[in-house]
């Protein structure tokens, strides 16, 4: 089955995520379950005309396919498994199946790149060190994401407490973090204002309505919880046996979940519709793959991913029928 060579110490099986990819994207090629948009709104920097089908699917499936690769790095880069593990970037990929940047670039997708070099950067940072750089690079990404998705800047908040689960509070580390954090905004506020527009709460209004199915989204949220309660207990059984580095970088990872969960909320409740939820998947990529450490409750976690995954197909032809 497709699960098994990911979970495995196999660096060639990330080959597997090209026709995965491929597969999604010809899918909605076909069925047009996620319309694409005509104008792609990029916050701060404006709106732009998307590129023909073909090359937006493109680039946004090279874009998924760089992220996957990048979080998987990190994962086994760091250590939170004893052996290497490929599963993050399959999660990766099955969970941005469901959301509409994977088949199109906008500013949400264009978040993720920028907010896994940020979580890159985050996880350098130790402890005995000044960190200055990291700290000031990380938060400068968070600064990028938020001037193509503004609403994102409340994002800064949990990275800042994830920067300070992995190193003591150090004023001048949170000052270079804020000054890092604003000098992208600050620069796209003057773009934004040169381009005629005027500084008001309006950039933060979601001017890109993305329609979702209500059965699809409940279905998935729900094989998605019972994934994430799954992974608990793995982490409780990593925490036993693991070092004081991996209890950080998972504190790190806890406030960043519940930043970006908070975030996609918020859309949800003001604006009826879940493009933002997609931010959560990296966090949910690195803990997935604990749920998948305990003999018993694999099989049971197996059962629930092949779920998501039937899930994820079969929303194409089911939209299908359901129109007709």
């Amino acid at each position: 089955m497709i699960l098994r060579p990911f979970l495995s110490n196999r660096p060639l099986v990330l080959l597997l995520l090209v026709p995965i990819i491929v597969g999604f994207q010809l899918l909605n090629a076909q069925f047009h379950f996620h319309t694409l948009i005509e104008h792609v709104d990029l916050g701060l920097w404006g709106k732009t005309d998307f590129l023909s089908s073909w090359w937006t699917s493109i680039i946004a499936s090279a874009i998924v396919m760089a992220n996957a690769i990048q979080l998987n790095f990190l994962f086994n880069q760091h250590e939170f498994l004893d052996k290497n593990n490929y599963g993050p970037s399959l999660f990766y990929v099955v969970l941005m199946s469901f959301s509409h940047s994977f088949y199109q670039v906008d500013a949400v997708l264009i978040c993720h790149l920028f907010l896994l070099q940020s979580v890159r950067l985050l996880f350098q940072l130790k402890s005995n060190e000044t960190n200055f750089t990291s700290a000031f690079n990380s938060a400068l990404f968070i600064g990028l994401s938020a001037s193509f998705l503004p609403p994102s800047a409340a994002l800064i908040i949990p990275f800042w407490f994830s920067a300070w689960a992995l190193h003591p509070f150090s004023f001048r580390q949170w000052l270079l973090m804020i000054i890092g954090f604003l000098i992208p905004i600050g620069n796209g506020l003057t773009y934004w204002w040169i381009s005629g527009h005027t500084i008001s709460t309006r950039i933060l209004r979601h001017s890109s309505l993305i329609k979702y199915e209500d059965v699809f989204f409940y279905g998935t949220t729900a094989t998605i919880v019972i994934l994430f309660l799954l992974s608990i207990i793995g982490i409780q059984i990593r925490v036993r046996v693991s070092n004081i580095r991996f209890k950080k970088l998972n504190r790190a990872l806890v406030w960043i979940l519940v930043g970006t969960l908070l975030l996609g909320v918020a859309e949800i409740i003001i604006y009826q519709q879940s493009e933002w939820v997609s931010m959560l998947f990296i966090p949910l990529s690195f803990f997935f793959t604990f749920a998948f450490i305990h003999r018993i409750w694999q099989k049971v976690a197996s059962i629930f991913f092949y779920l998501t995954l039937i899930i994820a197909v079969a929303k194409f032809f089911l939209i299908s029928y359901m129109v007709v």
